[in-house]
C-alpha cells in the first residue's frame, strides 16, 4: 500500500511538473493586432497606375508571386518573384525568379535568379549594384553582382533538430532552440548601408532584426518578442534613410518601428491608417513609403483592404491611395514597394502575381 501510494504521489508530482513546464513554455505568446476599420477611399493621390508585368495573357513571360521590388543605382527596376514556385516551396524554383527593368520604358534588361531560391522574400541593391535576396526557406540572405552571379550567403545552416524544435516554438514560444545568432529562422527583408554593413529582418520565426558589418560579423541585434516598443511580432519590411535610421515594418504588430543605426529604439508608429504593413521604403524627399496588406492573410476576408501609404519624416500619414481589386490601380496584398528618385512607385503584389507602377501626375 505505501509503495502504491508513494508511486501514485511520484506520477502526481511528473504531471504537475509536466503543467507547470508547458504552461511556461506557452507564456509570451502574442496575437496579431488588429486596428480599429478605417475609410479605404483615398485621403489623396496624386498618382497614376500602369500594369508593368507581366503582360495580360502573356505566355512567353510569366511571374508568380510578387514577393520583393528595389532600384539600383544604374536605374534599373529589380522585380523578385516565385516564378513557378509559391510561397514556402520545397523545391529550387527552375524558372527565373528575378526581371530587371528599365523604369522608362518598362521593358525587360534581363532576368535570371533560376535554380537558386526556394522562397525568396525580400529584395535591395545595394550602392555598389549588388542583389541582396533573403530566402525564408533555405534561411539563408544571398548577394549576388548585378547579372545574379552568387558573391555570398550568409547565414548557418540547421543543426539536427533545429527545424523540429522551431516548429514546436512557434506553439511553445519559450521552447529552447538549438541555434546561434549567426542562424536564420525565415529572414523576411534586407537593407544595406552605404558601408556595405546590413540588416537583416528575421523574421516569421525569430522576431528580431540584425546587423552585421560587410563581412558578415554581427555588430548588434534586437530580439525580443512581444508588442512593446523594441519587441517585435514579424518584422516584415525593413529599410533605411539618408541619416541611416532604420524603418521595420512590424506586421504582426501592425505598426512602424524606428531605430538609429546602433540599434536603439527612436519612435513607434501604429496611426490606425497605417493598417498592417508588408514593405516599406525610405524616399529621396523624406517620406516614409509603405504598402497595407491589410488583414486577409490574417483571415479577414469579407472586407479585404490594400493600400498605397505615405508618411511624413515624423510617421504621420499624408496620403492613401488604392483598393482591393485586380483592376488597374487596384492591389490584392501588396508585398513590397520602392520608390524612384522622381517619386515613381513600383509595388510588387502578391495575389495579383504582378508589379505596378504608380506615376505622379501633378
Amino acid at each position: 500500500m505505501y509503495r502504491m501510494k508513494k508511486r501514485m504521489v511520484l506520477g502526481v508530482s511528473v504531471l504537475l511538473a509536466l503543467s507547470v513546464t508547458l504552461v511556461w513554455l506557452a507564456q509570451g505568446r502574442t496575437d496579431p493586432i488588429f486596428k480599429d476599420e478605417y475609410d479605404e477611399k483615398a485621403k489623396s493621390s496624386r498618382y497614376t497606375s500602369s500594369w508593368v508585368w507581366p503582360e495580360k495573357d502573356s505566355v512567353s513571360h510569366r511571374g508568380g508571386e510578387g514577393s520583393g521590388v528595389s532600384t539600383s543605382p544604374s536605374g534599373y527596376v529589380y522585380y523578385l518573384h516565385r516564378g513557378d514556385g509559391s510561397y514556402a516551396n520545397e523545391e529550387l524554383i527552375t524558372t527565373p525568379t528575378i526581371t530587371v527593368f528599365d523604369p522608362n520604358t518598362n521593358e525587360i534588361v534581363d532576368e535570371f535568379g533560376d535554380n537558386l531560391f526556394q522562397s525568396p522574400h525580400g529584395i535591395e541593391v545595394d550602392s555598389q549594384n549588388n542583389i541582396w535576396v533573403t530566402d525564408i526557406m533555405l534561411n539563408k540572405v544571398f548577394k549576388l553582382d548585378e547579372r545574379g552571379n552568387v558573391l555570398a550567403t550568409f547565414g548557418d545552416d540547421y543543426r539536427l533538430g533545429t527545424e523540429t524544435s522551431l516548429r514546436i516554438r512557434n506553439e511553445l514560444p519559450n521552447f529552447p532552440v538549438p541555434m546561434n545568432e549567426y542562424t536564420f529562422a525565415r529572414p523576411t527583408d534586407v537593407t544595406v548601408m552605404e558601408d556595405g554593413s546590413f540588416i537583416v529582418a528575421d523574421g516569421y520565426r525569430n522576431h528580431r532584426i540584425v546587423k552585421f558589418n560587410r563581412d558578415g560579423n554581427i555588430q548588434w541585434e534586437v530580439d525580443a518578442y512581444g508588442s512593446s516598443d523594441g519587441e517585435f511580432n514579424l518584422p516584415h519590411g525593413i529599410t533605411h534613410d539618408q541619416s541611416g535610421n532604420i524603418y521595420v515594418a512590424d506586421r504582426n504588430n501592425a505598426r512602424i518601428q524606428v531605430f538609429d543605426q546602433d540599434g536603439q529604439h527612436l519612435s513607434t508608429w501604429d496611426d490606425t491608417e497605417i493598417g498592417r504593413p508588408y514593405g516599406i521604403d525610405a524616399g529621396n524627399d523624406g517620406n516614409i513609403y509603405l504598402v497595407d496588406g491589410g488583414d486577409y492573410l490574417n483571415g479577414e476576408r469579407e472586407t479585404p483592404k490594400s493600400q498605397i501609404v505615405v508618411l511624413s519624416p515624423k510617421g504621420e500619414v499624408i496620403e492613401r491611395f488604392g483598393s482591393w481589386g485586380n483592376k488597374m490601380g487596384q492591389l490584392r496584398i501588396p508585398h513590397d514597394l520602392t520608390v524612384l528618385e522622381d517619386g515613381t512607385i513600383f509595388v510588387a503584389e502578391l495575389l495579383n502575381e504582378r508589379l505596378q507602377k504608380f506615376t505622379i501626375t501633378e
